[in-house]
């Protein structure tokens, strides 16, 4: 009767030191597959960072375009006065009808107040062009940091989840130990009670 309760006693530790090193292998296998995830998803982000370095910087030919863009709308401003004081002074419109010769007429500027206009709508589209491009590729290296954000906090969730298994890993091995321990002491107690 004895030996029976000491097989079944037996049988039950085997039991749970089987179950115990089942469980430990999954928390070892479940940590190693987490932190695996991890470095892939620290890949990832570490590539989406590179692609948006990679990006190339529009701020020289913006600074460009807009000094442009400013020296032929002054040239115009500056033109306009020129145009507005010969139109309070009276000089007489081409367009009109014929004055009698009032003497030597001041130059007209119209014509290059126009070519004046001309230019700079020029420049304005230049810069419209170039402001395009300097969004799309903004837009672009927002959307490449967004991404590396993004894997950067599932590389994060997933070396918290290998972090956990690992804790579990070592307390089921605790576990363990002990009921190895523990077995190895009743069994020695029952040889050493045999004897």
């Amino acid at each position: 009767m004895v030996t029976r309760y000491v097989a079944l006693g037996l049988g039950a530790i085997l039991l749970v030191l089987a179950s115990l090193a089942g469980v430990d292998s999954c928390r070892k296998r479940q940590g190693s597959q987490a932190e695996h995830q991890a470095a892939v998803h620290q890949g990832e982000a570490n590539a989406h960072v590179q692609q948006a370095q990679a990006v190339p910087d529009h701020a020289a030919e913006l600074a460009q375009a807009k000094a442009d863009v400013a020296g032929a709308r002054a040239e115009v401003e500056r033109l306009r006065r020129i145009v507005a004081a010969q139109r309070r002074q009276g000089v007489p419109d081409p367009a009109g009808p014929a004055a009698p010769d009032p003497g030597p007429v001041a130059p007209d500027h119209r014509d290059e107040l126009l070519a004046a206009d001309a230019v700079l709508i020029a420049k304005q589209d230049a810069q419209i062009q170039g402001l395009t491009v300097a969004l799309t590729d903004e837009q672009a290296r927002s959307e490449q940091f967004r991404l590396a954000f993004e894997a950067e906090r599932k590389a994060t969730a997933a070396q918290q989840a290998a972090t956990e298994a690992w804790k579990q890993a070592v307390t089921t091995s605790k576990w363990r130990g002990r009921v190895e321990g523990f077995a190895a002491g009743v069994a020695l107690g029952y040889v050493g009670g045999k004897r």
